[in-house]
């Protein structure tokens, strides 16, 4: 009876009345929950017990990056050419058994760091294919017209997960060990898959007869390239990528050598910097309306840089370490939102339906192009010449970016749906 009034209560034309959206939801927050224990549990893995530099951190980010500049392409035909809800939950469960392999490793004694780069290159290698393919089932599911409102909510669930998970993460950690925590991702994986295998959705596949992989890699390409959006685009993201991958790669680092935070106090940063993705999703939906898409996109990524410049700011005491270092990762996640959630939607807007997941991983690989080496050299800047100035300099790259894209992007289509 409860559920009857409440649902009566919800409006016709809301996505909670989508039973497909509505499992999509509940996978997506699944496997950001185990994703927000691994995001906790394979640094300290790195760090505490594989006792990795920040050059190997940085070599660990290239190796999650590389997928999408390898494989990304022919993905792209792959996924306009395939059954989109088919490849998201084959690579669920592919990330699953890729995730395994550190708890077993460090059960079996095999475990090291080039363990951990294979499995950063196996799961990220799902992603390129199976994401994307989630992402363009998204558009499939909800339509245009509510692509940042559906966005918007696939967001605030992942920041809840992140929220909650930080604490799983902890308590996991404490008591079995990082390595063996990163199970709870694996197992999210699976789970999410056989939620996304139950949707039911029919599927319209264009036929591509007669094209060669090559020559649908091609209008992918020359799709990004003569769409001014898209174009304007690759080199906002691609230095964005390079920097928060870069941010992701050494702050747990950061907040254990020079900071001296413990695991729970680490726990907590990352909570404080879910809460932040969290209410930057509902953000971003309000930036949109008022603002329009694209300058809701760039007020994101100048937010995002004021988190990597917090994220230095000395502080006397280790109490206000810990609430300092929270506050810049509840700035910088804020900000993270309000971009991505922004820009995942203006990107689908203005691309055909066929071209969707040709136009997805383009994007990905014209964008994440620099990223591997650009990791690396950010993790030798930072073994060279400190943390901190690296930090420093992130952030200021970032609020440089942020300038540029008001002034590369182009000002029509401020909206999702249009």
């Amino acid at each position: 009876m409860l559920h009857r009034i409440l649902f009566s209560s919800i409006p016709a034309d809301s996505l909670w009345r989508d039973a497909g959206f509505l499992r999509l939801f509940l996978a997506s927050t699944l496997s950001a929950l185990g994703t927000a224990v691994s995001m906790m549990a394979l640094p300290l893995t790195a760090v505490s017990l594989l006792h990795a530099s920040a050059t190997e951190m940085g070599i660990l980010a290239a190796c999650e990056l590389l997928p999408f500049i390898t494989i990304g392409l022919p993905a792209g035909v792959w996924i306009d050419r395939a059954s989109k809800k088919r490849l998201a939950v084959l690579f669920n469960f592919i990330a699953a058994a890729g995730l395994t392999l550190v708890p077993i490793g460090f059960e079996t004694g095999f475990l090291s760091m080039g363990v951990l780069y294979v499995v950063g290159f196996i799961v990220s290698s799902t992603e390129a294919i199976g994401g994307s393919a989630t992402q363009v089932l998204v558009t499939l599911l909800v339509g245009r017209e509510r692509l940042v409102v559906a966005n918007s909510k696939l967001s605030a669930a992942s920041s809840v997960a992140q929220v909650c998970g930080p604490a799983l993460a902890a308590l996991l950690i404490a008591a079995v060990g990082a390595p063996l925590a990163v199970s709870v991702d694996a197992v999210s994986f699976v789970i999410a898959g056989l939620l996304i295998g139950s949707i039911r959705l029919r599927e319209v596949i264009v036929s591509h007869a007669g094209a060669s992989v090559l020559a649908q890699i091609r209008e992918g390409l020359l799709l990004v390239w003569r769409t001014p959006m898209l174009r304007g685009l690759v080199g906002v993201v691609a230095v964005w990528i390079l920097l928060s991958d870069s941010f992701k790669a050494l702050y747990v680092l950061h907040a254990a050598r020079n900071l001296h935070l413990s695991e729970a106090a680490i726990g907590l940063i990352n909570t404080l910097g879910a809460l932040g993705g969290l209410a930057g999703a509902p953000l971003a939906h309000f930036m949109e309306l008022r603002f329009g898409i694209r300058n809701a996109l760039v007020a994101g990524v100048a937010l995002a840089a004021a988190g990597y410049l917090l994220y230095v700011l000395p502080q006397p005491d280790w109490y206000f370490v810990a609430l300092a270092a929270g506050l810049a990762l509840f700035v910088f996640s804020a900000g993270s939102t309000l971009y991505v959630v922004n820009y995942l939607s203006l990107r689908l807007a203005v691309t055909p339906d066929g071209m969707l997941g040709r136009m997805v991983t383009s994007m990905r690989f014209a964008t994440i192009l620099p990223g591997p080496l650009g990791t690396i050299a950010i993790g030798h800047a930072a073994d060279r010449f400190g943390l901190t100035p690296a930090f420093v300099g992130m952030g200021l790259a970032c609020l440089l970016m942020s300038a540029c894209a008001a002034r590369w992007l182009p000002r029509q289509t401020a909206r999702a749906g249009c």
